[in-house]
């Protein structure tokens, strides 16, 4: 990506960015993004697309991009359709373990938070993702971290490191929550090359945040997805779009952006997530 074109799209990312309140999707979604090195004509999958989040941020940085997202929850696909509201970004039901296109087919591929989630034989489901890949293609992939940081999941931390146990469902779940695994760094890097890809960046995200991060950030979703949130606030906090924040929603948000600029200026070891960039 040329210097001009970079500036562009870390602009674009600015402004698409403001209203997520959540820093480690936010620290995320800029990793992604530029991890992808993204050209027009590129043709993206998603792999487990969830609501769209991540489909509808591609469709806003200003690169012409064939976007498409697979996902097995129907309910979710039907939020994507809406919130990404373009008919030319695909989103389609179908499994990561059998994905319905021909061998080398997208330049890129984004799986984000999802591999915790996999029943099935994690090797074999990456093995798939790289069968639809092309040659010198990316793949960009992010799980959630076993050694996440003390203030993310105080909860959880204090049941894992004393009594070698979490909760595994509801809302105290925290981190875990809908989870069969979280991961090493050694783990995660190990199965992606056993899948046949070539590892070139891993590095954990999110190490500073706020106390409770995890519970405050899914109170608020709660509140957001059920339409109970007043109308002006719902709309600043809405990270499908760029609303005007008002007043006190932007102070909190530069509260959480003045905390997140620690995990650059003092990065450490763990974090919330772990980072990978691989090549085919």
């Amino acid at each position: 990506m040329q210097i001009q074109s970079l500036k562009r799209v870390e602009h674009k990312l600015d402004i698409s960015l403001k209203n997520v309140g959540d820093m480690a999707l936010k620290r995320r979604a800029r990793n992604i993004i530029m991890g992808l090195e993204l050209k027009s004509g590129n043709k993206v999958l998603e792999v487990g697309c969830g609501n769209g989040y991540y489909l509808s941020l591609l469709n806003r940085i200003g690169i012409k991009l064939s976007l498409t997202g697979i996902d097995i929850d129907e309910l979710a696909l039907k939020d994507a359709k809406k919130f990404i509201n373009d008919k030319k970004v695909k989103v389609m039901m179908a499994s990561a373990s059998k994905i319905p296109f021909p061998n080398d087919t997208f330049d890129k591929i984004v799986m984000s938070e999802v591999i915790e989630h996999v029943t099935d034989d994690e090797v074999k489901v990456l093995k798939e993702v790289n069968r639809v890949l092309r040659k010198d293609g990316i793949l960009v992939l992010t799980t959630s971290s076993i050694d996440y940081p003390f203030f993310w999941d105080p909860v959880n931390w204090i049941l894992q490191h004393f009594f070698n146990t979490h909760i595994k469902s509801g809302f105290w779940a925290g981190i875990w929550n809908q989870h069969d695994r979280l991961y090493k760094e050694s783990r995660i890097e190990r199965l992606v090359k056993d899948a046949g890809f070539n590892v070139q960046q891993i590095e954990p995200l999110t190490s500073w945040c706020i106390p409770f991060n995890h519970y405050i950030v899914n109170l608020i979703a709660k509140l957001f997805y059920s339409n109970k949130l007043p109308k002006n606030l719902s709309k600043g906090i809405n990270k499908f779009q760029n609303s005007k924040q008002p007043f006190l929603v932007s102070v909190g948000f530069d509260l959480i952006n003045l905390i997140d600029k620690l995990n650059d200026s003092l990065p450490q070891k763990n974090g919330v997530s772990i980072f990978i960039r691989a090549g085919k």
